[in-house]
């Protein structure tokens, strides 16, 4: 059995015991990396978040309209809407079968229309979509969602569905808590709802009880 020559190529195991050590400092130091992405995408979005309620609660006032945010928990979408009609908020049902009966209430009110989401959008029609450059409708940027989202006309904080937070003509929004996670990063909107001052926490924050 012949042996490799001086020019032969080829590593020893010290080499190789180097290369992986060398890989795995490396790895180590991506993952702080990595998750300052995330944390910068969902502070973002917080930021945003909080500019739009902002901008909304003074929309209202000033134009004497009920206006809302509107938010898609299951897509990650988000857009202002108003209206010039007379409204009245109704508390929401805080069960899992709230969606369940709302979407067989919607369907006795058009049982023309078989899709569901379709039937939603025709049940939001009151409100028109405000298309202002501060309030359009936007996507929660690469993989942040929303997280248990609370508003004060709900029982319990809503992980899927439809949530609505309100601002009113008067110079009133509602209290609420509208978190968005990416990972382990979380940041907490709370909405005040007398002054119309939105400010971004870090973390999940809790929902304010009366």
């Amino acid at each position: 059995m012949r042996r490799p020559g001086p020019g032969a190529s080829g590593y020893t195991l010290i080499e190789l015991v180097i290369v992986v050590a060398v890989i795995a400092i490396l790895a180590a130091a991506a993952v702080p990396a990595l998750e300052g992405v995330t944390g910068a995408n969902a502070r973002a979005a917080a930021g945003e978040l909080a500019g739009a309620m902002r901008y909304l609660y003074d929309t209202a006032a000033l134009r004497r309209q009920t206006c809302r945010l509107a938010m898609d928990l299951d897509t990650g979408e988000w857009w202002a809407e108003c209206t010039r009609d007379r409204f009245t908020l109704s508390r929401e049902k805080s069960t899992a079968a709230r969606r369940d009966e709302e979407d067989d209430d919607l369907a006795d009110r058009f049982p023309d229309e078989a899709d569901a989401e379709r039937r939603r959008l025709l049940a939001r029609a009151k409100f028109g979509t405000f298309d202002d450059r501060l309030a359009r409708k936007r996507s929660l940027p690469g993989s942040v969602r929303f997280d248990q989202v609370w508003t004060e006309h709900q029982r319990e904080p809503f992980s899927k569905g439809m949530a609505y937070l309100y601002f009113f003509p008067q110079g009133r929004g509602e209290a609420a808590r509208v978190p968005v996670r990416d990972g382990s990063t979380e940041y907490t909107v709370l909405m005040q709802p007398f002054t119309g001052r939105a400010r971004v926490v870090v973390g999940l924050a809790e929902v304010p009880r009366p």
